[in-house]
């Protein structure tokens, strides 16, 4: 096999292990927390900090930590984040209270924005002329994370009991950084310089609110669906089987949609997602027929996410793409944080009026946010880049 095809795919391998690493664990958690409760003898509220608090911490560090990976090195700041979200799972699974797990995942959270945060720059950056190809991958191991998450979860609780799900990371993250040697780098040049340059570039500016409204209508149909199936009769398992649908989808149509970015371009291919999206919960909202709108959004989503994501490192001015990258990461935690507030009260409000037309109101609102999400997409190709020199002064 020639050299530049191993090192090619050891590339890639370093970034879908250290993706799918972040995702396995934040889905292999929640099958635990029952389990964690009753090990420290508490109660679910109480627990449940396990993983707010690990979301609490990324979110404080996506865009300081890929700033000083813009000056340092991205490498180097993947690599130890890599290396420290190992440690602090072994520190984890030897935690002898809650408050010392508790802080644990704050601090693991810390680390894993440094994963999470980095790992869609870093691949558009080592595959510079497949970056909507690399970006699909990265979708696509997102889902897988996400898929075989609970079912590992709950076997190794079942097995070996809760401690043990955090030794699952150990391997991984030992695989991704001893992969991770050869990848690209990302340019930056400080925090305060990139915060004024891209805060100066409405295209980056539009693709950023593209993918906050993206999340918040997939994040909002994931909510919606547990209530309505489960209304009309289903039991949670069967439930939980339907809603496997769409990162299944996801699973095999990112990389393709990725490829079929490259040649037709990023906005065309995310542009198209969105209006699958919004048709698809129009389609469910209207009919009731769940099963069209879970294959439709999973398309979408398919469509949308690497496009997208590649349109907004590719509308970062230049050499902001290192923070450009935790921006990403960023646009996708407020994303689905809105689409939480927005279906949870929605279906709260309405549900008294019947789940018919909770999920049909619900279905018309989130559609909506795919549609905007559209508009902004289309939006951002009318908009010329701003040369550096002209962006103002902050402050």
């Amino acid at each position: 096999m020639p050299r530049q095809l191993i090192d090619f795919d050891i590339r890639l391998a370093a970034l879908l292990v250290g993706i799918t690493l972040s995702t396995l664990d934040a889905s292999a958690l929640q099958l635990a927390l029952p389990s964690i409760a009753a090990g420290f003898h508490t109660n679910a509220a109480a627990v449940q900090g396990a993983a707010s608090l690990y979301l609490v911490g990324s979110a404080l560090t996506f865009i300081p930590l890929s700033a000083l990976a813009g000056r340092v090195g991205t490498v180097k700041v993947y690599r130890v984040s890599l290396l420290a979200f190992s440690v602090v799972s072994l520190w984890l699974a030897m935690s002898p209270n809650l408050a010392t797990l508790l802080t644990l995942r704050f601090v693991q959270g810390i680390a894993g924005a440094g994963v999470i945060g980095l790992v869609p720059g870093l691949a558009a950056a080592t595959f510079k002329e497949r970056k909507g190809w690399a970006l699909g991958m990265v979708s696509a191991s997102v889902a897988a994370g996400t898929l075989t998450g609970p079912p590992i979860g709950g076997f190794m609780v079942d097995a070996f009991g809760w401690r043990s799900i955090f030794y699952i990371n150990l391997p991984l993250g030992v695989l991704a950084l001893l992969l991770s040697g050869n990848l690209g780098e990302l340019p930056g040049v400080g925090l305060r310089e990139s915060l004024r340059r891209v805060l100066g570039a409405p295209a980056f500016l539009l693709a950023l609110l593209a993918t906050v409204l993206f999340y918040a209508q997939s994040f909002g149909t994931n909510i919606i669906w547990p209530f309505y199936l489960e209304a009309t009769g289903l039991t949670p398992s069967k439930v939980g089987l339907f809603m496997s649908v769409p990162p299944i989808l996801l699973l095999f149509t990112g990389p393709w949609a990725g490829k079929l970015s490259d040649r037709k371009g990023f906005d065309r291919v995310s542009w198209l997602g969105s209006v699958t999206l919004a048709l698809s919960s129009l389609v469910q909202g209207v009919t009731g027929r769940v099963a069209l709108g879970l294959v439709g959004v999973g398309l979408g989503r398919g469509l949308f996410q690497a496009a997208n994501n590649a349109a907004v490192l590719g509308q970062a001015p230049e050499e902001t793409e290192a923070i450009a990258s935790g921006f990403l990461s960023v646009a996708r935690v407020t994303g689905q944080a809105l689409g939480s507030v927005i279906a949870g009260g929605m279906w709260g409000s309405l549900e008294h009026l019947g789940a018919r037309h909770a999920f049909l109101v619900s279905n018309l609102v989130l559609g909506c946010l795919a549609a905007l999400a559209g508009v902004m997409i289309k939006s951002r190709k009318k908009v010329p880049p701003v040369p550096v020199d002209t962006v103002p002064e902050a402050g």
